[in-house]
């Protein structure tokens, strides 16, 4: 004999919400758009009616023409069965496991039954696993670190700033900025201009000092000095 009686309470399994039993059929047709098959009396999503008749009852829906859907409330055919829905009935379908939902909380079951998280510029809801591609519609990165969210043109910034790292430009990989220098030397083989700290390899750094620093040759020596130091280097070192 089971241990339970018809009026005690079991759990939905929708929601986790302890129903009594004897309700839990009006919970479900209310609170989670469950319709009852008209043949056989059982509980199913509305949107299997098709599949369920096919398979148990040999009466597989009828297609309309022209697009027709058939509005799972009502019965009524449209061609654009969600928008009908929303309008005349206030609810919408969830696009995970196809229930019918009031429009006023279809943001809380995506949230909750699906864990679904809010766009922080849009408020649109989002799976998780498509977050990243979302935000990329705002013009938006994840960070590295922090895995927020920041405008692409301001990320090198926000790593600067908020954590003390840079980029290398050769590659990619985050580099605390007190030990960005050495990486860059012993990784990569650039040297820092004594000027500007800009990166150059040693090939192109003569080139760097001359254009943008006025840095010359030394005529005894060759060795490139600042243009406003060559008497006192020519004093100092010939």
């Amino acid at each position: 004999m089971p241990n339970y009686t018809l009026l005690d309470h079991v759990r939905c399994f929708e929601c986790g919400e302890p129903v009594p039993f004897l309700s839990l059929e009006d919970h479900m047709t209310r609170s989670h758009g469950y319709v009852i098959c008209p043949q056989c009396g059982q509980l199913f999503n509305p949107y299997r009616l098709e599949e369920h008749n096919a398979r148990y009852h040999n009466r597989p829906e009828k297609h309309m023409a022209g697009g027709m859907k058939r509005c799972a409330v009502c019965g009524e055919h449209s061609r654009e069965v969600e928008k009908h829905i929303l309008e005349k009935h206030g609810k919408s379908i969830c696009p995970e496991c196809r229930l019918l939902i009031e429009a006023h909380e279809a943001y809380s079951h995506l949230k909750e039954s699906h864990a679904y998280v809010p766009c922080k510029v849009c408020e649109q809801p989002v799976k998780p696993d498509y977050l990243k591609d979302h935000m990329r519609a705002h013009d938006m990165s994840m960070c590295a670190v922090c895995s927020g969210f920041v405008l692409a043109h301001e990320m090198e910034r926000h790593l600067f700033e908020i954590h003390g790292k840079k980029i290398c430009p050769k590659c990619d990989d985050l580099i605390e900025i007190e030990n960005f220098g050495e990486h860059v030397k012993t990784r990569h083989f650039y040297i820092e201009c004594e000027v500007c700290g800009a990166l150059e390899s040693p090939v192109m750094m003569d080139l760097h000092l001359r254009e943008a620093h006025g840095f010359q040759p030394c005529p005894r020596c060759g060795v490139l000095v600042d243009g406003k130091k060559m008497e006192k280097h020519l004093k100092n070192s010939h």
